[in-house]
C-alpha cells in the first residue's frame, strides 16, 4: 500500500500544480480587466488567485511571464469560441456576415478588454510588445483559417481573402477602440457594423468576379 501512494503521489502533485498554474493565467486576466495592466502586479493576481506570493513566484518569475501564458490562453480560448459560434450560421444569411457578428460579439466580451489594455500598455512597454505581437499573429492566422473553412461560397486566392480579412478585422478593432467609455454610441457602432458587412460582401462579389 505504501509503494502505491508513493507512485501516485507524484502525479497528484503535478495535476495539484497544474490547476493552481491554471487559476493563477486566470486570475492575471481578471486582474488586468478589473485594474489594468499598469495596476496588475504579482501580489493581486495571487490574491485573486487566491495563492501565496510565494506559490506565485513559484509558477511564474515575474508578472510579464504570467502575462504572456495569460495571453496565450486568452487567444485559445477566443479561437475555440469563435470556431463553435461559426459553425450556427442562420438560415439566410452569408457566412461573411455572420462572421462579422461573431467577432464582433466577441470583440465586445471581456476578454477582448484586457486585451485592449495590453496593447495600449504596450506602446510604452517593448518587452510586453515584444510577447504580444508573435502571440497576436498566431491567433489571426489561426482564426483566419477556422473563418475559411466556414465560408464554402469562397472562389480567390488567399492573398484575396487575406486583404478582406484585413478591412473587416482592423474595422471592428479600431470600432471597439471607439467603443470604450462609450466615445461611439450603440446606435453609431450598428451602422459601422451593418457597412462593413455591406463593403466585405462587395469585396468578395469582385474576388469571385476575378476583380482586383
Amino acid at each position: 500500500m505504501t509503494k502505491q501512494l508513493k507512485t501516485s503521489n507524484p502525479t497528484w502533485q503535478s495535476q495539484k500544480s497544474a490547476l493552481t498554474r491554471d487559476r493563477i493565467i486566470v486570475a492575471t486576466l481578471e486582474c488586468i480587466v478589473d485594474s489594468g495592466y499598469e495596476r496588475t502586479t504579482m501580489a493581486k493576481i495571487a490574491g485573486i488567485a487566491n495563492v501565496s506570493l510565494g506559490s506565485m513566484q513559484y509558477h511564474f518569475k515575474t508578472k510579464l511571464e504570467a502575462i504572456k501564458s495569460a495571453v496565450n490562453y486568452l487567444h485559445a480560448i477566443r479561437l475555440t469560441e469563435h470556431q463553435r459560434d461559426l459553425l450556427d450560421v442562420p438560415r439566410g444569411m452569408h457566412p461573411m456576415e455572420h462572421a462579422v457578428d461573431v467577432y464582433w460579439r466577441h470583440l465586445s466580451e471581456g476578454h477582448f478588454v484586457a486585451y485592449q489594455d495590453l496593447i495600449i500598455a504596450g506602446r510604452t512597454d517593448p518587452e510586453l510588445a515584444k510577447v504580444l505581437k508573435p502571440a497576436y499573429q498566431r491567433f489571426v492566422k489561426a482564426w483566419r483559417r477556422v473563418t475559411l473553412v466556414g465560408d464554402p461560397h469562397w472562389k480567390g486566392t488567399q492573398e484575396q481573402y487575406d486583404h478582406i480579412c484585413d478591412v473587416g478585422q482592423y474595422l471592428m478593432e479600431g470600432l471597439a477602440y471607439g467603443r470604450l467609455n462609450n466615445q461611439i454610441n450603440q446606435a453609431q457602432t450598428q451602422k459601422v457594423l451593418d457597412r462593413t458587412k455591406r463593403i466585405l460582401l462587395a469585396m468578395m462579389s469582385d474576388a469571385d468576379a476575378g476583380i482586383e
